[in-house]
């Protein structure tokens, strides 16, 4: 998890450096990324491939769609934004999921969520109101809309609980790869030497090993410890952004991730249950007294 996270917060860097549109690094992660999934899950798991029903595939094509959109959003923001202001305020994800869900399929929201989602709403409002050269009002608008792309994403994979998660992303990879061919048109073909050197970093090392330690790591960890170890992304892209690229936050604006972190790590540990459990048996305690 420590390394899938590490790898996660330096892609801003070859994003950035390889010089490319938003559209073709994310053409080129699809392909590639989706080719080396699909390659793996032949090898490791192809008795999987049985389970695939058509419904499923369906379902797969839909959230390859909005899984490049979220990509594309996401990549076009670093023009506007510094590689960790992006990730921070992305990783209010958990928020429009619970939103998704109440919405969607009626799930209850919680006081404690919403009370945890204002403090993040603080946070972004923060950040928008900086004067920092870290995020602008445009790199913010592009960064809120992959993530509801993301959320989408997250709700359509949801109902493919029973389907192998590398299966599934190999074909959301190679669905999208398909879907943004025709924006990218004959810019695909236009790429040099360094660039493709970048891209393949790219596909490779952040999205099909990345993928592929995720798995294993959501397997084996608890929720708590993933809450605490996913933040190593944008921490790490903060560092990346402060030593390569000197990007200097201002004080609004590391408040605003401050509450955008506290937000998201307090609905996810739940740090006031011990609290409310405490309180709540005592006064019990008291009342039977």
């Amino acid at each position: 998890m420590i390394t899938a996270m590490t790898l996660a917060g330096s892609i801003g860097i070859f994003v950035v450096e390889s010089g490319q549109s938003a559209s073709v690094v994310v053409f080129y992660r699809c392909l590639i990324g989706g080719m080396t999934l699909l390659l793996y899950g032949i090898a490791r798991h192809r008795a999987d491939f049985a389970k695939i029903t058509v419904r499923s595939l369906i379902l797969m094509a839909f959230s390859g769609v909005t899984m490049a959109a979220n990509w594309v959003l996401f990549f076009m923001a670093y023009a506007h934004a510094s590689i960790s202001m992006v990730p921070t305020v992305y990783h209010m994800y958990p928020f429009a999921l619970i939103v998704g869900a109440a919405l969607i399929f009626h799930e209850k929201l919680s006081p404690r969520s919403i009370c945890w989602a204002m403090v993040a709403f603080f946070g972004v409002a923060l950040v928008a109101i900086g004067s920092g050269s870290a995020m602008s009002t445009t790199g913010l608008g592009l960064t809120l809309a992959a993530m509801v792309c993301y959320t989408a994403t997250l709700l359509i994979t949801k109902q493919l609980s029973a389907t192998p998660a590398g299966l599934y992303s190999a074909v959301q990879l190679l669905v999208g790869a398909v879907v943004i061919l025709p924006l990218v048109g004959a810019d695909a073909l236009a790429v040099d030497a360094g660039s493709a050197n970048y891209l393949l970093i790219i596909g490779i090392l952040h999205t099909a090993i990345t993928y592929v330690l995720l798995y294993g790591a959501v397997q084996s960890l608890g929720s708590s410890r993933i809450a605490i170890l996913s933040f190593l992304y944008p921490m790490t892209a903060l560092v990346f952004d402060l030593t390569i690229y000197n990007v200097r936050p201002d004080l609004l604006q590391i408040a605003g991730i401050c509450a955008i972190v506290l937000a998201v790590l307090g609905e996810r540990l739940h740090p006031f249950r011990h609290l409310m459990h405490r309180r709540s048996n005592a006064g019990r305690h008291g009342t039977q007294g």
